[in-house]
């Protein structure tokens, strides 16, 4: 979740979660949210909600692996995309990572069950100097409610 939540090789950060969200209860699209790994179960996670049940979601190619991690993007490799439109199932939500060009979400393991939803995160304690209360930073609009700006990157 960088650069939302920070990371540190020497420390993990702090963060304040409710686990009253559990399963998904009042969970909304924005809302960041830990949860049991759906592939790895001995595993957490911790991404944002994209969508939820019912919703149609679009989705992009998923990002780099990691041998491609020192390789330089020279070719455009990683700026071919392939999109689709998914719509959420009942009783699933959609997750991704604020960082998509590393992240491993819902493009590769599917849309994840609201009974692996652990809590929401409130709020990111420490460290110090990135100290925030989480909810309303990212805009992220429903496409009823009226026009939007498309916004077109060379």
């Amino acid at each position: 979740m960088v650069p939302t939540i920070p990371s540190n090789l020497r420390k993990r950060p702090v963060i304040l979660y409710s686990c009253l969200h559990r399963r998904g209860r009042w969970i909304k699209v924005g809302d960041v949210i830990t949860y049991t790994h759906p592939v790895f179960p001995s595993q957490s996670g911790c991404k944002r909600v994209i969508g939820m049940p019912g919703d149609f979601v679009s989705v992009v190619t998923p990002g780099r692996r990691d041998e491609d991690l020192h390789t330089k993007d020279v070719d455009g490799k990683w700026a071919a995309m392939r999109e689709q439109v998914v719509r959420v199932p009942e009783g699933h939500c959609w997750v991704a990572g604020d960082n998509l060009e590393w992240s491993r979400d819902s493009r590769l393991y599917g849309p994840l069950p609201l009974g692996c939803v652990q809590a929401k995160v409130l709020a990111v304690v420490a460290p110090w100097g990135d100290m925030k209360w989480m909810g309303g930073e990212v805009d992220i609009k429903d496409v009823s409610e009226g026009e939007h700006e498309w916004r077109v990157s060379n």
